[in-house]
C-alpha cells in the first residue's frame, strides 16, 4: 500500500509539475569570472585563524575532512560574494576593492548555514555530515559563532585596499545591518513552526530578512564600494532594489525545490513536507484548503512524523489548489519588476546580459 502511494506521489509530480523542473539550469557563465578570486581569498582569510576551531570551519567549507586533512568536495554556489563582485562591475568600480566585503558575506552566509543545520536537524549538507553531526552541537554552535567574526575581520580590510572611510564605514554597517535582519528572519521562521494561522503576507516578510537581506546587501555594498565615492553611487541604489528582488526569488524557487524536487534536482520529494516546514507551498495550502482537504493538511502537519501517504495526501492537496502555479507566479511577479530596474539601470550591456541570465537562473534553477 505504502509503495502504491509513493508510486502516486510520483506521478503527480512527474505529470504537473517536472516538465518545468527537468532541464538542467547551468550557474551562470559569468560566475566564472570571480570564482578564483573568491575562492583564493576565502581560503586566505581562514589561513589567517590560528583557532583550533579552524578544522570545523574548513570541514564545512569542503576544504578538509574531519582530521583537517585537504580534501576536494562540494561547494556552495558562492552566490553572495559573486554578485558583490557583479555589483561593483555593473558601475565600473575595482573589483578587487570589494573582495574583503565579498568574503566577509559569504562567511557570514556559512554562519547561518551551520546554526540552521542544528535547528532544521539537517544531517548532511553537500552529501557530507554537518558540523553538529560530526562535533556536536555545542561545537557546531561555536563554530558558527566564530565563523561570524572571521567575516567581521574580512570586512575590516576595506580600509587597507584603497576604499575611502566614509564608503568602508557604510559597507560594514550595512553588512552588520544585513545580518542582524537575517538572524531576525530565522526567529520569525521559528516562530512560524508553532503556527497554523501564518499568512503569505508574513512568510514573504520574513524571507525578506532572512534570505533577502543578505541577497539584497551583496549588490548593493558591491555597488557602493565599488563607486567608491565616486558618481557612480547613485547607481548603488538600483542595485539595492534589485537584490530586493533577486532575494525573494531565490527563495521562492527554494521552496518550489523543496517540495517538488527530486534525486536530479538535489531535493528530495518532497522533503520540506516530510519535515513540516512552513515554506511558501504549505502556507499557501494552510490558507486556502477548505472543508474536508482543511481538516486533513492541517492534521498531517501537527503530526510528529509523517509517513509516505502523508506526503502524497498534502501534494494532491497541493495540485488541487493550484499551489506550485501560486508560487511561480509570486516568482514571475518579482522577476519582472527586477527586469524594469535592469531596464531602467542602464548598464554596459555585457553587464546587463549578466545581470538577466543571474535573475533568469534564480527563477529556473533546478539545485
Amino acid at each position: 500500500m505504502e509503495q502504491r502511494n509513493l508510486n502516486l506521489t510520483y506521478s503527480i509530480i512527474e505529470t504537473h509539475v517536472m516538465p518545468a523542473l527537468k532541464e538542467r539550469i547551468e550557474t551562470p557563465a559569468f560566475f566564472a569570472r570571480y570564482q578564483l578570486m573568491i575562492g583564493d581569498a576565502l581560503r586566505e582569510e581562514l589561513a589567517a585563524s590560528e583557532s583550533r576551531l579552524a578544522v570545523t570551519h574548513r570541514y564545512h567549507m569542503g576544504w578538509a575532512d574531519k582530521n583537517g586533512h585537504d580534501i576536494s568536495a562540494t561547494e556552495g554556489k558562492r552566490l553572495r560574494p559573486t554578485i558583490a563582485m557583479l555589483g561593483a562591475d555593473a558601475v565600473g568600480g575595482e573589483i578587487h576593492l570589494v573582495l574583503p566585503a565579498a568574503i566577509a558575506l559569504e562567511y557570514i552566509h556559512n554562519f547561518s548555514l551551520i546554526h540552521d543545520d542544528i535547528e532544521d536537524r539537517d544531517r548532511f549538507r553537500h552529501h557530507r555530515p554537518t558540523i553538529w553531526v560530526v562535533w556536536g552541537e555545542s561545537t557546531a554552535i561555536v563554530s558558527g559563532n566564530s565563523m561570524l567574526k572571521i567575516a567581521d575581520h574580512a570586512a575590516r580590510a576595506l580600509l587597507d585596499l584603497g576604499v575611502e572611510l566614509p564608503t568602508a564605514i557604510r559597507a560594514q554597517r550595512l553588512i552588520v545591518e544585513a545580518y542582524l535582519l537575517m538572524i531576525e528572519g530565522q526567529f520569525l521562521d521559528i516562530s512560524f513552526e508553532a503556527r497554523d494561522d501564518v499568512t503569505v503576507d508574513e512568510y514573504l516578510f520574513m524571507i525578506e530578512r532572512k534570505t533577502g537581506a543578505l541577497i539584497e546587501a551583496s549588490l548593493h555594498v558591491g555597488g557602493l564600494v565599488g563607486a567608491n565615492g565616486k558618481s557612480h553611487v547613485q547607481a548603488a541604489t538600483g542595485l539595492r532594489r534589485l537584490g530586493y528582488e533577486f532575494g525573494r526569488l531565490f527563495q521562492v524557487r527554494d521552496d518550489i525545490l523543496g517540495v517538488w524536487g527530486d534525486d536530479e534536482t538535489g531535493k528530495p520529494v518532497g522533503g520540506d513536507i516530510l519535515n513540516r516546514k512552513k515554506s511558501l507551498p504549505a502556507i499557501h495550502a494552510l490558507s486556502n484548503a477548505t472543508g474536508a482537504a482543511a481538516k486533513t493538511i492541517l492534521a498531517i502537519y501537527r503530526k510528529p512524523e509523517l509517513t509516505d501517504r502523508d506526503l502524497q495526501s498534502v501534494l494532491e492537496i497541493m495540485d488541487a489548489l493550484g499551489t506550485y502555479d501560486f508560487c511561480n507566479s509570486i516568482s514571475e511577479r518579482h522577476w519582472s519588476t527586477a527586469e524594469t530596474i535592469i531596464d531602467g539601470l542602464e548598464f554596459d550591456l555585457s553587464i546587463e546580459g549578466d545581470f538577466r541570465e543571474l535573475g533568469e537562473f534564480l527563477v529556473e534553477r533546478n539545485s
